[in-house]
């Protein structure tokens, strides 16, 4: 119950959604492959310009965006999936169903591009056009320390995690129209700082990818645990400061005081009806003495409703 299996079991339709959640990310996530690797590739056979790749990578999250994103929030990206756990968008379970779809899209769609590419014109950097083993595969500068790559891995990450807490917030919501946009300028900008450093992956599961066809393990772990750990810390950063407070919900009266206060209810109903009747009698030509009809009203000096001060004004007269 607390990692909300159950209700995500029990919920009419669950398996249905949870079908079209995962589709809606394998696809999602094997375009983001796709096509942001894909723009690796200026020509074939020639090295492309770092600004076309970044370009490429922003454009497509633009378009998967827009596919997607009111099918499964668009997350493409395991970090961000950890982030929706930290602020209680996904349960646990949703998660694995979002991990498992993002990874098996990532190899798809990296193998798809294989498939198409030539192997003879993959190229990797300058001079070194026979590498085709290396063509998309995330590594740090040859002067970086692992380090100093996990850093700045979760340093862009957390920036991008911002921005996703910051479009799910209720009181952002006027301002999502453009969403598509602002997350693919977000890329571009990361991808065009911190390329040339660790080729600024964001995403574990579009490391993993290339890292598995080619069999390239070298410093994998940076571009699992720096997006991860980036993304879970700013997460709960906006969680814990700038998030909204959760409404304390009213407590449902109990069912006795229910009662009881029906029956006071009635008991102050039937007092008016009284003193209602009392007025009639006292207005009327052959009503009783008045001081005596008072005083046969039982607690009719307590009334709360200011009817004691009317008829005392009439006794004075």
């Amino acid at each position: 119950n607390v990692l909300g299996l159950k209700k995500w079991v029990q919920e009419e339709g669950a398996m249905k959604n949870a079908l079209i959640v995962g589709l809606a990310e394998l696809i999602g996530t094997a375009m983001l492959v796709f096509l942001g690797c894909m723009g690796c590739i200026a020509g074939l056979g020639v090295v492309p310009f770092h600004l076309q790749i970044t370009v490429t990578f922003g454009l497509t999250v633009m378009v998967v965006i827009q596919c997607i994103g009111h099918l499964s929030q668009a997350h493409i990206n395991p970090a961000v999936t950890v982030g929706a756990v930290i602020l209680g968008k996904k349960t646990i379970p949703e998660a694995l169903v979002y991990f498992v779809s993002q990874m098996m899209g990532a190899i798809l769609g990296y193998g798809m591009l294989k498939v198409v590419t030539p192997k003879d014109n993959l190229t990797a950097a300058p001079g070194k056009i026979d590498q085709a083993d290396m063509f998309c595969v995330t590594g740090l500068h040859a002067d970086l320390s692992a380090i100093q790559g996990l850093i700045i891995e979760g340093i862009a990450t957390a920036i991008l995690m911002m921005i996703v807490c910051s479009v799910w917030d209720p009181r952002n919501e006027k301002n999502t129209d453009s969403v598509p946009i602002k997350f693919g300028l977000t890329v571009i900008v990361l991808a065009t700082a911190t390329g040339p450093y660790t080729g600024c992956s964001l995403n574990p599961a579009r490391s993993f990818a290339p890292a598995l066809w080619n069999n390239q393990w070298r410093h994998q772990w940076i571009y699992w645990f720096g997006p991860i750990g980036g993304a879970l810390i700013s997460s709960f950063i906006y969680k814990s400061i700038f998030g909204i407070p959760e409404k304390i919900e009213e407590e449902e009266p109990v069912p006795e005081a229910i009662a009881l206060n029906s029956v006071d209810l009635h008991k102050t109903e039937g007092k008016i009806g009284a003193l209602e009747h009392m007025d009639d009698s006292m207005a009327s030509p052959d009503g009783q003495d008045r001081e005596e009809a008072s005083e046969a009203q039982p607690g009719y000096t307590h009334n709360t409703w200011g009817t004691q001060d009317r008829q005392s004004s009439r006794f004075d007269r």
